[in-house]
């Protein structure tokens, strides 16, 4: 039985809708007003957007359901899903704390409790029946105040273990903030965190060179190989791998079909660039989206082919910032 390793997935994209349309059923939630079957829920959470903003619009209603209360019942069926349905061996989780939080709550006293959303994840991504080693990633965000940001960085710094690194996430807004981000990231860096960032997704805008001293991994990337292939030799030197997740570009609207990303893998492949292949919204795209989906997507589009699988599934592993095990197959 072949094992991988997804260094890229949300919390807030990563369960299948259906277990979300059933813990609305629990709670008896408001949203049901809108989607009173499951079908039509399914069909709104799963379409395709128009842009990465409107994709990231739906994440704020799973963050919401997602609080310190009933974190436990989405982490469970989580890992239960990953090792039962995709043969994960290790993930690596990544989420925005604050918004976790209680949203009536202030600022500060919001802060406050996301130590505790860290360690409730922590307690509830350990199951012993579901043999899957889960790392956390805390995400910054492009939307957030300085000052809320260095508060995810300190709670990851103090949680150093369960959490093994930071990333910047959020729309591709402000790329002349950019000094701002490469700061905190170096800053992540000398607490002893690895660090990833969403760059590169929907443009090359907010992709600024000086991000590849301070980051060991890119979230997305794929304009980096196609508008700035020049850039590829540096992050090779940096052994800088890129986080690829093929179905979100579709979903985003930034792609129309998996077969534009064989400039991306190709272009990576001759400059020695390392890919990551992930599922970024697994829940969020049309089912089935799984890890080994995504990799028989890509050999069914001719991206990359069946030979080139197990180096590339080995890479998941040997990019991963937390996997201490041996690779294997």
């Amino acid at each position: 039985m072949a094992l991988y390793a997804d260094l890229h997935r949300h919390l807030g994209g990563a369960l299948h809708p259906r277990i979300i349309y059933k813990f609305l059923q629990r709670q008896d939630h408001k949203v049901l007003g809108y989607f009173p079957d499951y079908e039509g829920f399914y069909n709104w959470f799963t379409r395709p957007c128009r842009s990465l903003e409107e994709f990231v619009k739906i994440h704020t209603l799973v963050e919401e359901l997602q609080s310190l209360e009933h974190l436990p019942y989405f982490c469970i069926r989580l890992c239960r899903g990953a090792y039962t349905f995709e043969n994960l061996q290790y993930l690596e989780l990544r989420y925005n704390p604050y918004f976790r939080t209680g949203h009536d709550l202030p600022s500060e006293k919001r802060i406050g409790q996301m130590n505790e959303i860290v360690e409730v994840i922590t307690q509830n991504v350990r199951p012993a029946e579901y043999p899957i080693t889960v790392k956390q990633i805390l995400c910054l965000d492009r939307r957030l105040p300085e000052n809320i940001n260095e508060a995810i960085l300190k709670v990851a710094v103090d949680n150093i273990g369960p959490v093994v690194g930071v990333d910047l996430a959020g729309p591709e807004i402000e790329p002349e903030k950019w000094e701002g981000w490469v700061a905190l990231m170096a800053k992540a860096r000398a607490a002893g965190l690895k660090t990833t960032s969403h760059l590169g997704e929907t443009g090359i805008e907010n992709v600024n060179p000086a991000f590849f001293n301070v980051l060991d991994r890119i979230g997305h990337g794929i304009h980096i190989p196609l508008l700035r292939p020049e850039w590829l030799k540096d992050l090779a030197k940096k052994q800088i791998t890129l986080e690829v997740c093929p179905t979100s570009y579709r979903q985003t609207g930034v792609m129309e079909n998996f077969s534009q990303l064989k400039t991306v893998f190709s272009r990576c492949k001759d400059a020695g660039v390392a890919i990551a292949v992930c599922t970024d919204n697994p829940g969020r795209n049309p089912s089935p989206c799984t890890l080994p989906g995504e990799y028989e997507r890509l050999i069914d589009n001719d991206v990359i082919d069946f030979a080139e699988l197990k180096q590339l599934q080995n890479e998941g592993f040997r990019s991963a910032f937390g996997f201490a095990g041996q690779l294997r197959s």
